[in-house]
């Protein structure tokens, strides 16, 4: 994350703005700076980089902060899709909010709308995990935890979706793996 200052603020905005449940949206505002941009718009990877803002606000106002430290779990983004919509420009305010939609046994899924006057610049959806020492945490685990429903919402069409399309990224991966060969050193 090369977004320090801000995630500062994110942390400390956080220990003033509202609890929330796990269902809840967290609605976070920011404003693009001359870091944020390539010659005139927000920059592809910053719409990355802030989405990592957004959940991490999510996450600690959904009381995840002391078990992250506690339990040395690290968050983790395993699948990002970003579908832009219209440019955010220098020194325009917007709204970035978060929303999970949906867990399973490992992931969050999670929709994430950039938002400017009422308009959608960009909406992002994201499988999350948290990293503990031994692979991902069971969300169900991290909900116990905090005292939240451990029970998913049901599934949606853009959920079922979206699980699919992960799938297709791990499987695809595994095939990657297996395709390649060690290099031997030869007798």
């Amino acid at each position: 994350m090369r977004l320090r200052l801000r995630l500062l603020w994110v942390l400390l905005r956080s220990l003033w703005c509202a609890r929330l449940r796990v269902l809840d949206e967290s609605v976070v505002p920011f404003t693009v700076l001359p870091n944020d941009v390539d010659v005139s718009k927000l920059t592809d990877d910053r719409y990355v980089a802030i989405a990592d803002l957004g959940r991490m606000d999510l996450a600690l106002r959904n009381g995840f902060g002391p078990i992250l430290l506690r339990h040395r779990l690290a968050p983790m983004a395993t699948v990002a899709a970003i579908r832009f919509r219209h440019p955010l420009r220098l020194f325009q305010r917007y709204r970035l909010r978060t929303k999970v939609l949906w867990w399973d046994d490992k992931t969050f899924y999670i929709r994430q709308v950039f938002e400017r006057a009422g308009r959608t610049q960009a909406t992002a959806y994201v499988c999350a995990t948290f990293l503990g020492q031994h692979g991902p945490v069971a969300p169900a685990t991290l909900l116990a935890h905090i005292g939240q429903p451990a029970q998913p919402p049901p599934v949606t069409g853009l959920v079922a979706h979206l699980e699919a399309f992960a799938s297709l990224i791990r499987a695809e991966q595994v095939d990657d793996d297996r395709a390649r060969t060690p290099l031997t050193q030869p007798d």
